[in-house]
């Protein structure tokens, strides 16, 4: 079970999306907390954070129990879903009011012992449920056994008046059951929680592969009218340079490169940064900027990233012959993208009724995204990479060396200097530097002719800055380095400090943000680079 012995320790950047989880359990105590779907891309963190979310449920003690359940592939049948769903919750439920975690962990229990337990808990309501469970069961009506249990939560609420907070991971996978009827085997069962998922005691957090949930709740059925969505971004730069530089410190591994901008590639993916990590310290103990470039080639190539999604393609594309024209399809999206789909069959080579198939094949597995009228690659640099590589290899057959090039020969080129023209300023890190940078922005922004209105905003957001971050355990002989920068009708205010422990809660960021149009921080290998970016009218920069 997803208690401390199953998170990672290493989870950064999802306190706010954790803060708004866990309030369905105040307001399921209320009687008013609604269901949510979590979303988002392949590898971007979804169970981990319902991982992170169960533990903090289980031991925050909200006075709603969480109960975390993963749809099994293996469970294809009813009645064994059934059986486990009702043991699962449960065990969870004593083991959260006895405030017990290693109940969960000491082994399988049957429901004769499970009943056992509840009565030296003082639940005897848990006898009620599992005695009618029974009968359910051997009135053989499937049906009503898998809408009794999926009911559970709310039964429980109903006997002793405490909320419950469902989580259900990997739930698309829940179509893989099934029921022997008169039509063949009937896949709508998991139709039957439209009402488990509206109850306002029992909310549901469902997690799983976005395109299926999608066409799941709302292409199929009208169940999402009923329910948040919450998209799962990747992490921001911040965070994912933090999470980096966390796994390298605990595989001993020394980075020599400075690769914030070039974990850009990897959109805040925490698969990819734990992938490429594990695959850096296979090959040395430290690592410059050429070889991050070595390292990426091979992971994308023949790695680990390279074996997920291949796994993935042939697990949706199954039939042998079909896989070419899938590579080649895909290819011709990366390079040229389309808004007509018809276009793809003579330009191909392929059938028609082929291509819609793949299509289908590739949308559902999260590969291909569509919108009203166009269709496009998912938004994934590392895939869209994966694939050229792929591309190359199997359909062009070209050399190795080859292959290297194609994949990396722009990004590998030296980055030239800006020559742009920019105020620098050094001052200590004392008490005063707050006003000493705040005024030095006021005069370069006189300069430049700024409006006030702009100057001022970007002055608030640098004082919120310097007050919710940079004064927090000064050490003594610091400095900051400030840059002031106009280009483009953008204007940067760039600090570069020494420090790398600073911390940037969801509120300051917020507060920060509130001002400007962007924030960019940077870790660096001696130190952190923080960039306040504020846009102008566009007859700024040509009025100099």
């Amino acid at each position: 079970m997803p208690l401390k012995e199953f998170t990672s320790k290493h989870f950064l950047g999802r306190n706010s999306e954790i803060d708004i989880l866990a309030n369905a359990a105040s307001q399921a105590g209320a009687g008013d907390a609604g269901s949510i779907i979590l979303l988002g891309k392949r590898g971007i963190g979804k169970t981990e954070l319902l991982r992170h979310l169960y533990s903090e449920l289980f031991n925050a003690q909200h006075n709603a129990v969480p109960f975390f359940y993963t749809i099994k592939t293996a469970f294809a049948s009813v009645e064994s879903f059934s059986r486990d769903y009702i043991s699962s919750f449960i065990l969870q439920y004593l083991a959260y009011i006895r405030k017990d975690p290693s109940l969960i962990h000491t082994g399988i229990y049957s429901l004769e012992d499970l009943k056992d337990i509840a009565a030296k808990s003082e639940a005897p309501w848990v006898s009620i449920i599992i005695n009618n469970y029974t009968q359910v069961r051997a009135d053989g009506d499937l049906l009503k056994l898998f809408s009794y249990v999926i009911s559970l939560p709310y039964y429980s609420y109903r006997y002793t008046g405490m909320p419950v907070v469902v989580i259900l991971d990997d739930f698309h996978k829940i179509r893989k059951l099934s029921e022997l009827s008169d039509r063949g085997y009937d896949k709508d069962l998991w139709m039957l929680f439209e009402n488990p998922i509206k109850y306002r005691f029992s909310p549901h957090i469902i997690g799983g592969f976005k395109a299926e949930l999608h066409k799941m709740f709302f292409e199929e059925t009208s169940f999402g009218e009923h329910l948040e969505i919450i998209n799962l971004e990747g992490l921001n730069r911040h965070d994912a340079s933090g999470l980096f530089r966390a796994l390298c410190e605990k595989y001993t591994l020394s980075c020599e490169a400075d690769v914030t901008v070039l974990l850009d590639m990897f959109g805040g993916n925490p698969f990819y940064i734990k992938s490429f990590v594990q695959a850096a310290r296979q090959t040395a103990r430290s690592f410059s900027q050429e070889d991050f470039w070595e390292i990426y080639i091979r992971e994308i190539t023949k790695g680990k990233i390279y074996t997920y999604w291949t796994s993935i393609l042939k697990s949706y594309i199954q039939r042998f012959e079909l896989r070419k024209p899938a590579l080649n399809l895909l290819f011709n999206l990366c390079e040229h993208g389309t808004d007509d789909v018809s276009s793809l069959s003579e330009a191909l080579s392929i059938k028609q009724e082929d291509i819609d198939y793949l299509l289908g094949l590739l949308h559902t597995a999260g590969i291909v995204e569509t919108g009203f009228s166009a269709l496009e690659l998912v938004d994934d640099l590392i895939l869209i990479d994966l694939i050229k590589g792929l591309y190359h290899k199997e359909i062009v057959r070209e050399p190795w060396n080859r292959i290297k090039d194609a994949l990396t020969g722009d990004k590998r080129q030296p980055v030239t200097l800006d020559s742009t023209p920019a105020f620098d300023l050094v001052i200590p890190a004392t008490a005063k530097a707050e006003l000493v940078a705040v005024k030095s922005l006021e005069q370069v922004a006189r300069y430049y002719k700024m409006p006030p209105d702009a100057a001022g905003q970007l002055q608030v957001s640098l004082i919120d800055l310097f007050s919710g971050v940079l004064t927090k355990n000064i050490s003594s002989g610091e400095n900051y380095h400030l840059k002031f920068i106009l280009r483009d009708n953008l204007f940067f205010v760039e600090i570069l400090t020494s420090r790398s422990d600073l911390t940037f809660t969801d509120s300051v960021m917020r507060h920060i943000r509130m001002y400007i149009d962007d924030i960019r921080v940077e870790e660096l290998k001696h130190g952190t680079k923080i960039t306040l970016i504020k846009e102008l009218k566009k007859d700024i920069a040509s009025a100099l």
